[in-house]
C-alpha cells in the first residue's frame, strides 16, 4: 500500500508532507466502523428503554432526528462531549457512560483498558436503577464529576474550540502544540507534556481542532520517508476512519506508544513497521490516539 507524499512547504529549512493512504478498497465516511457500532447500539438501547422516539430525543437534545437515526445506524462518528450531555440529560443517563461508549474515556480508574463487554454491562447496570447524578467517583472504578461541574467543563471545552477555529480562519499557517517524542520502533512510555508549538501550513489539514504534534524517535518507518527527529502531525478526529496501512499513534498495553502502519485482522490488531529490522507486532486491540496526517522536517 503505497503513500503519497505531497510537499506543501519547503522554505528556510522546513518540509512539510501531507500523508495520503492509498486504500484497497474504497471507503465512505458513512461506513461503520466498531467504535460507531458499539454507540450506535447502545444509544438505541438506552432510548429505547427510557420511551423515547428518535423525534422526541431529538427535540429534547437539540439536534436533527436524522442526525441521530445516522448514529444508531452506525453512519456516523460519535457526537462531541457537548452533544453527549444533551443526550444524557434527556435520556435520565450518566455522561460518562456515553463518553465510554463514543470511545472518549478508555480505562477505568485503575488504568485497565474497558472493552465493549464491560461499557455494555455499565450501562444495563446504570439501567436498571433510577438516574442518580453522581459526584466524586462512580461505582466501577471511572472517575467523574457531579452533573454541574461536567456541564461547566463542557462549557469551557466548546468556548476553547471556538477560539481555535476562529483563529484558523486567520492566516495561511497554524500553531500545533508539540506534545513531545513518540517512538517509531518498539513500544515506550510517551513524554505526553507540551514541550512547544509548531507552525505549519494549513492548506490540507483536516478541520480537527485537536490536531497536535509528536517528535518521531527511532527508525522503523524509514521506508514510507519517517526518520527520528521528524514530527508528525495527528489528528485525533480521524482515528475511528482508517484506511488499512494508515499510520498511526497507537497505545498499546496500558501507556506504552508506538507510531506504526495499522492492519486489522480477523485475530486483531497488526502493527507494522516500515523496516525489516523491525517485527510485527499483534495485539488482541490496541487504542489509537490519532492518525498521521503530516510530516514536518525540520532541516539543519
Amino acid at each position: 500500500m503505497p503513500i503519497i507524499w505531497n510537499i506543501v512547504k519547503e522554505a528556510t529549512g522546513t518540509a512539510e508532507f501531507n500523508i495520503a493512504m492509498k486504500p484497497d478498497t474504497p471507503s465512505t465516511s458513512s461506513e461503520p466502523t466498531p467504535v460507531r457500532r458499539r454507540f450506535g447500539n447502545i444509544l438505541r438501547k438506552v432510548r429505547k428503554v427510557r420511551g423515547k422516539s428518535i423525534y422526541e430525543l431529538a427535540r429534547e437534545a437539540q439536534v436533527d432526528a436524522g442526525y441521530i437515526s445516522r448514529l444508531e445506524n452506525a453512519h456516523r462518528n460519535p457526537p462531541s462531549p457537548r452533544i453527549l450531555q444533551r443526550f444524557a440529560d434527556a435520556l435520565a443517563v450518566r455522561v460518562d457512560l456515553l463518553m465510554m461508549a463514543a470511545g472518549y474515556l478508555e480505562f477505568d480508574n485503575s488504568g485497565r483498558a474497558l472493552d465493549e463487554g464491560d461499557i455494555v454491562k455499565r450501562v444495563e447496570a446504570e439501567l436498571t436503577r433510577p438516574f442518580e447524578p453522581a459526584a466524586g467517583e462512580a461505582e466501577g472504578g471511572v472517575a467523574i464529576r457531579s452533573k454541574v461541574e461536567v456541564k461547566d467543563l463542557l462549557h469551557q471545552l466548546e468556548d476553547m474550540k471556538r477560539s481555535l477555529l476562529d483563529a484558523l480562519k486567520e492566516g495561511p499557517t497554524m500553531e500545533v502544540p508539540v506534545l513531545g517524542m513518540i517512538p517509531a520502533g518498539y513500544p515506550s512510555g510517551v513524554e505526553e507534556y507540551t514541550i512547544g508549538k509548531l507552525a505549519v501550513e494549513r492548506t490540507g489539514l483536516p478541520n480537527d481542532v485537536d490536531l497536535f504534534a509528536l517528535k518521531v524517535s527511532g527508525e522503523s518507518l524509514v521506508g514510507v520517508g519517517i526518520l527520528e527527529g521528524d514530527y508528525v502531525i495527528v489528528s485525533p478526529m480521524l482515528k475511528n476512519a482508517l484506511d488499512q496501512g494508515s499510520v498511526c499513534a497507537v497505545r498499546v498495553e496500558g501507556d506504552e506508544v508506538t507510531l506504526k502502519r495499522v492492519y486489522f485482522a480477523p485475530d486483531g490488531v497488526i502493527l507494522r513497521a516500515a523496516n525489516p529490522e523491525y517485527p510485527d507486532l499483534k495485539r488482541a486491540t490496541v487504542s489509537v490516539i490519532g492518525k498521521v496526517v503530516r510530516l514536518v522536517r525540520q532541516f539543519r
